[in-house]
């Protein structure tokens, strides 16, 4: 009887239990299918440079197609003050970092939250890994905008081998970046396809550059943080100049030359041509001689001799040459023409723009040059014809490049061009 008493006891034990086991698994069940279901970023970092916050993180493996919400609050943000904090950023995945500008200096809480394609928020919120628990202060608002130094009243003046760049700077103590184009300053795009040449303290007014003659180039002054933010303003005739400006090209000064009337005496002949010596190693062609006059057939047993010469005459080595850059150019520094020089190295013979390097560096020419400089520029200048089917060109300018120290950097390009048969 007694035993029939505990059965029926245990009976309505189980019975009362039950409904509250079964929620519990219903609970645990939910949180598995949310710890499944629910994706959260992780290893969330928060770093302060008044006045603003940079926050980074790593993008759930379990979001695909999403985004991040970035949620900025002036308390601790939980489950239930979610709605309250304010979504200063939604992020694609991938980029894993926002820049927070706060409205105001305080304390800040940050988290953040995955979204899915559909646009349903993941409330997860777990501390250090999606969320802080500990403010951030910031104490001052002043933007990196606010600091930027403001250029005004930009001018360029020729001074007839030398730009000379003017302009008003707001405040010293940032640095500006000066950037060259041949095309106009219109958009943040044009600044990336410009020529950076020189960065300097604001509280520099002036700036000399020894661009290319006969170029026009738009010249522009930025802060060069802004740059780096993507949020300067492009505003004609105060930070970039609304009308090209360039060095003139310059005649080449023609220098008169004095005929003398020939001497009485009989010069010395000419010496007597040896070509088995001047021939050694090479081998003859038809197409190394100059063709001149009208042809004539010759005999049949000098035409055989003619032939067993060349079949027995040497081949030359094949003229395959690369481009050689001289070392005082590997790298874009020095200031007024050497300077200009490496530019157009670095910007447009290197890449392999062989025609236009020819043509800049043919006004580069036109500036009184050291005798030195000036075969350096024809150097390259000799490697840019050739590769741009003009070896006769490219012969002459090598040729007046290979004295003093070049003579040896420029004999192969010489002797490979002479041994190397090509059409008129």
């Amino acid at each position: 009887m007694m035993r029939k008493g505990l059965t029926g006891l245990f009976m309505t034990a189980l019975l009362v239990t039950l409904p509250t086991l079964l929620s519990a698994q219903t609970v645990v069940d939910e949180a598995d299918r949310q710890d499944v279901f629910a994706p959260f970023v992780s290893r969330l970092r928060v770093a302060v440079r008044d006045p603003q916050v940079r926050i980074t993180w790593r993008d759930s493996e379990d979001l695909d197609g999403g985004t991040y919400q970035v949620l900025r609050s002036t308390g601790e943000i939980t489950a239930e003050t979610i709605p309250a904090a304010e979504v200063v950023a939604r992020i694609d995945a991938g980029i894993e970092t926002w820049l927070d500008t706060p409205p105001e200096p305080g304390d800040y809480f940050y988290a953040v939250l995955a979204e899915d394609a559909q646009g349903s928020v993941f409330p997860i919120l777990v501390p250090f890994r999606n969320k802080t628990i500990r403010p951030v202060t910031v104490t001052r608002f002043e933007t990196e905008e606010d600091l930027a130094v403001i250029i005004q009243n930009i001018a360029a003046q020729n001074l007839e081998n030398e730009i000379l760049l003017r302009f008003d700077a707001s405040r010293s103590g940032r640095t500006v970046a000066i950037y060259r184009s041949t095309e106009p300053f219109e958009t943040l795009e044009d600044i990336a396809g410009a020529t950076l040449i020189e960065e300097l303290d604001s509280a520099t007014r002036r700036f000399v550059d020894y661009p290319v003659p006969g170029i026009l180039y738009y010249y522009g002054v930025f802060d060069s943080r802004l740059i780096e933010r993507g949020t300067l303003e492009i505003d004609p005739g105060n930070n970039v100049l609304a009308e090209p400006v360039q060095i003139a090209l310059r005649r080449q000064v023609e220098i008169p030359v004095t005929v003398l009337p020939p001497p009485s005496t009989r010069p010395a002949p000419l010496p007597i041509l040896q070509p088995s010596a001047a021939m050694a190693g090479v081998r003859a062609s038809t197409e190394m001689i100059p063709f001149g006059g009208v042809g004539q057939p010759v005999r049949a047993a000098v035409e055989r001799a003619i032939t067993r010469l060349i079949e027995d005459s040497p081949v030359p080595p094949s003229f395959q040459p690369t481009p050689v850059v001289l070392p005082e150019e590997r790298t874009v520094v020095g200031e007024g023409a050497a300077r200009t020089l490496a530019q157009i190295v670095d910007e447009f013979f290197i890449p392999g723009e062989y025609r236009r390097s020819a043509e800049l560096l043919e006004n580069l020419l036109a500036l009184p040059l050291s005798p030195e400089f000036s075969r350096r520029v024809r150097f390259y200048r000799g490697q840019a014809l050739y590769f741009s089917g003009q070896p006769r060109e490219a012969f002459m300018e090598l040729l007046l490049a290979s004295r003093g120290s070049l003579y040896e950097t420029t004999r192969p390009w010489i002797d490979g061009i002479l041994l190397t048969p090509f059409n008129s």
